[in-house]
C-alpha cells in the first residue's frame, strides 16, 4: 500500500465511523481518491502485473493488495507489455491435468499453420487459433468461458518473462500458480502439430501431437479492450 493509501485509509476510518460506505465505495477511495463505484482505475494501464476484478477494475499489484470487496472478486492476472497483453486465469483447466489439444485428427480445409519457429514466436493470434482448435473438435476437458481462449506462442512468452510476478500474485489471491511445466499453446505447427512451451526453461517445441500428446493448459483472455 503506497502512503497516498495509507493516508485515504485513516480517512475512511474516520468518515466510515459517521456514514455507512459499501466496501466498493471504500475500495475506489483508498485506490483513487474517489468513492464513486463507477470509477474505472485505469483505462490503459503502464506496463506491469495487475490483479483484475470482475466489474473490469484492475490494481498494479504490489505484494500487499487489499481485496476489499468480496462481491467484486479477482478474475485474473493482468499482464500488459507495450501493445501486448493477457488476462491469465487463476487456474489450469482440468484442476491442472494434462490433456490433449483435440479430440480427434484435423481434417479441416486450414491455412493457418506456422512451421517455423521465428514466426511461432511471432504468433499473437491465441483467440484465432482457438476458434479452430473448435472445429477440429477441442478437447471438452478444456472448459473455456466468458471469452477465454487457449494462448498462442507469443502470448505464452508473455507469461513466461512475467512468470515470477504472476505466480506471486496467484499465491495472493490463492490462485493456482503457474507450474515449471509444458504447456500447450494454440499456435498450430501442421495438421497433426501445435507448438507447445516449456516454462522451466522457455524452449519451445513443436513436436506436440494435438489429438494424442498431453499438456498443460491456462486459458487467458483479452486484457485491454
Amino acid at each position: 500500500m503506497t502512503t497516498e493509501e495509507k493516508d485515504r485509509l485513516e480517512i475512511v476510518k474516520e468518515v466510515c465511523s459517521l456514514q455507512d460506505c459499501t466496501l466498493q465505495e471504500i475500495y475506489n477511495f483508498i485506490k483513487t481518491g474517489k468513492a464513486s463505484t463507477d470509477v474505472v482505475l485505469d483505462t490503459t494501464p503502464a506496463d506491469g502485473v495487475y490483479l483484475v476484478m470482475r466489474d473490469g477494475l484492475c490494481d498494479k499489484f504490489t505484494g500487499t493488495n487489499l481485496i476489499l470487496d468480496c462481491d467484486n472478486p479477482v478474475i485474473g492476472i493482468g499482464i500488459k507489455q507495450g501493445n501486448r497483453d493477457v488476462i491469465v486465469a487463476l487456474k489450469d483447466v482440468a484442476d491442472g491435468d494434462d490433456v490433449t489439444l483435440t479430440t480427434r485428427e484435423d481434417t479441416t480445409d486450414y491455412d493457418g499453420y506456422i512451421p517455423e519457429h521465428i514466426d511461432a514466436v511471432a504468433d499473437w493470434n491465441g483467440e484465432a487459433n482457438t476458434a479452430h482448435l473448435r472445429e477440429i473438435g477441442l478437447n471438452p476437458a478444456i472448459a473455456l468461458n466468458d471469452g477465454k481462449y487457449i494462448p498462442s506462442v507469443g502470448e505464452m512468452y508473455l507469461i513466461y518473462t512475467h512468470l515470477r510476478e504472476i505466480n506471486a500474485a496467484l499465491r495472493h489471491i490463492g490462485g493456482m500458480e503457474i507450474a515449471d511445466e509444458w504447456y500447450l499453446t494454440s499456435t498450430e505447427n501442421s495438421a497433426a502439430y501445435a507448438w507447445l512451451l516449456n516454462l522451466s526453461n522457455g524452449h519451445l517445441y513443436d513436436g506436440y501431437a494435438k489429438a494424442s500428446s498431453k499438456g498443460r493448459v491456462r486459458p487467458v483472455s483479452a486484457f485491454i479492450s
